[in-house]
């Protein structure tokens, strides 16, 4: 398995990175709200429906998927992290009465109790497959022929001004790593001739895919700038690339990276730069 150096494995999801989710949950999820909640409505899913939300995190679009396909449906969160599956499961016997359940699985080759269903989802959960083919084959194997698949992804980083400013910082110190394009990470289904290509050969039909834009709370909503740049040097790519650097040069890149911050913290909402990503649907042909 190759990796660039934005690249995630499947095991640093099962380990530190999904620890690290964790334990930032509010900021994580309040920063990508925007896009999950679109994605959402997008969906339209309905009642009696039997979904599958791969990559489910915390479980917050989990339950609310149990909500919306209530009475009658089901929502299977599934994530490779057992700390987030943990914390989703106690999430959900607080927050829903709808039939919700979560399992600790790699979506990318798994056989999930209940498939094939009738929907599948995953905001931000389809990028770190080691193998992008065969993973989205094992996801066309949990449909139903008919059943369709809504996903969001990241449009490219030069598209989405949240992320070039912290690479802007990140470059400043560190300078420009080399990058695979199509690695697991963030970006990797930021093609979108890459992403038809996969669910083609997955045997997906019917493929649409719309932008999606917004203003994106960076550091989570609320957020002070440098309570920003502090999470983000601990949390996002820019945690690897700071790993072995000195304490004075990851002390460096949070004060340029809450000054870049600055010009764009309103009050109350926090650090608002512009994010894209791409809302992806096909069907299981």
């Amino acid at each position: 398995m190759s990796t660039s150096e934005d690249g995630m494995h499947a095991e640093d999801w099962a380990g530190d990175t999904g620890r690290i989710w964790l334990a930032n949950l509010q900021r994580f999820e309040t920063m990508i709200q925007p896009i999950g909640a679109a994605l959402l409505q997008h969906a339209a899913f309905k009642p009696g429906e039997h979904v599958v939300d791969i990559g489910c995190g915390g479980g917050g679009t989990t339950i609310a998927i149990g909500r919306a396909v209530s009475p009658g449906g089901s929502a299977t969160g599934v994530d490779i992290s057992a700390d987030l599956i943990w914390s989703a499961g106690t999430r959900a016997t607080q927050g829903t009465q709808s039939d919700v359940r979560f399992v600790c699985a790699d979506a990318a080759s798994a056989t999930i109790t209940g498939a094939p269903f009738d929907r599948l989802f995953s905001r931000f959960g389809s990028m770190f497959f080691p193998d992008a083919p065969a993973g989205f084959r094992n996801l066309r194997r949990m449909l139903k022929d008919g059943g369709r698949i809504d996903l969001a992804v990241w449009a490219p980083p030069f598209e989405n001004a949240w992320i070039m400013t912290i690479m802007g910082v990140v470059a400043k110190h560190l300078g420009q790593p080399q990058t695979d394009p199509r690695a697991p990470g963030p970006f990797a289904l930021a093609d979108t001739a890459y992403v038809r290509e996969l669910l083609e050969q997955a045997q997906f039909g019917s493929i649409e895919i719309t932008p999606f834009e917004t203003l994106m709370p960076v550091g989570g909503a609320g957020a002070t700038p440098e309570e920003a740049a502090e999470f983000v040097s601990k949390s996002l790519s820019v945690a690897r690339a700071l790993e072995a650097a000195p304490e004075a040069l990851r002390q460096a890149v949070i004060a340029d990276l809450a000054a870049a911050l600055e010009p764009h913290h309103v009050p109350g909402k926090g650090n608002l730069l512009g994010g894209k990503a791409w809302l992806v649907t096909a069907r299981a042909v």
